[in-house]
C-alpha cells in the first residue's frame, strides 16, 4: 500500500507575493518618482485581481515606497528634508544598534558579517556593490538585540535602501561605504560597542554628505540644460 502524503504545502498570500515583487521592482527603480500605481494596470501585468494588488500598496504605503495623492497611490518624489528627516531618524538610532550588536555578538554571527565584508569588496561593479551593501545592512539589522528598535529601523529600511542606491553611483561614496563596512565589521570582532557607535555615526554623517553632493550635481546639470 502507498503511503499518502498529507502535508500541506503552503504558498505565501497572494497579496504578500505581490507585494514583494512591487517593492523589489520600486528598490531596482523600476517606477520613477511621480509614476501612478494604478491598479487594474499593474493587476494586469501581473496576471492577479485587483484586490491582492491594492492590499499590496496599502502596505508599500506603510513603508513609504508609495503615497496616496487624492485617492491614488504614486511613487512619492524625496525631497531634501525628506532624506534630512530620514538621516536624522538613523544618527539618532543606528549608533544605538550597533552598539548593542556588538555587545552581544556571537561567532556565528561573526562569520556571517565576515563573508558579507567580503562580499563587498570583491564587487566589480556598481550593481554588485549596492546589492552587498543593502545585503550586508539587511544582516546586522536582523541581528538587533532590541526588537522595538529593529522593528522602528525597519520601517524607514527601504526608504534608506533607495537614497544608499542613489548615493553609490559614485566610485569613491563605495568606497567610503566599503571603508565603512570593513571598521564596523572589526568593531564587532573587538566586541566594542563604543567604537561601533563611532563608526556608525562617522558613516551615516559621510552618506549624507554623499547624498548632498548627489543632489547638488543634479541640480547644476538640470540647470545647464535649461
Amino acid at each position: 500500500m502507498t503511503q499518502t502524503d498529507f502535508s500541506i504545502r503552503r504558498q505565501p498570500p497572494l497579496s504578500l507575493q505581490v507585494y514583494d515583487r512591487l517593492r523589489t521592482m520600486m528598490l531596482d527603480n523600476v517606477f520613477q518618482p511621480g509614476d501612478r500605481m494604478i491598479e487594474e494596470d499593474l493587476a494586469r501585468r501581473l496576471s492577479v485581481s485587483r484586490t491582492p494588488v491594492r492590499e499590496a500598496l496599502f502596505r508599500l504605503s506603510l513603508n513609504g515606497l508609495v503615497e496616496q495623492q487624492d485617492g491614488r497611490f504614486v511613487v512619492p518624489t524625496l525631497t531634501l528634508r525628506d532624506i534630512e528627516e530620514i538621516f536624522q531618524i538613523r544618527r539618532l538610532l543606528e549608533p544605538q544598534a550597533v552598539a548593542d550588536i556588538a555587545r552581544n555578538v556571537t561567532e556565528a554571527d561573526l562569520a556571517r558579517y565576515v563573508a558579507g565584508r567580503d562580499r563587498l569588496l570583491a564587487a566589480t561593479s556598481q550593481q554588485e556593490s549596492a546589492a552587498a551593501n543593502i545585503a550586508f545592512r539587511a544582516l546586522w539589522l536582523s541581528r538587533i538585540p532590541n526588537r522595538r528598535l529593529q522593528e522602528t529601523l525597519a520601517k524607514f529600511d527601504d526608504q534608506v535602501v533607495l537614497v544608499r542606491r542613489a548615493t553609490l553611483v559614485d566610485p569613491d561614496a563605495r568606497a567610503t561605504a566599503a571603508k565603512g563596512v570593513c571598521d564596523l565589521v572589526a568593531a564587532f570582532e573587538a566586541r566594542d560597542p563604543q567604537l561601533a557607535r563611532k563608526i556608525m555615526e562617522d558613516f551615516i554623517d559621510a552618506a549624507f554628505q554623499w547624498f548632498e553632493r548627489v543632489v547638488s550635481a543634479t541640480a547644476d546639470d538640470i540647470e545647464a540644460r535649461d
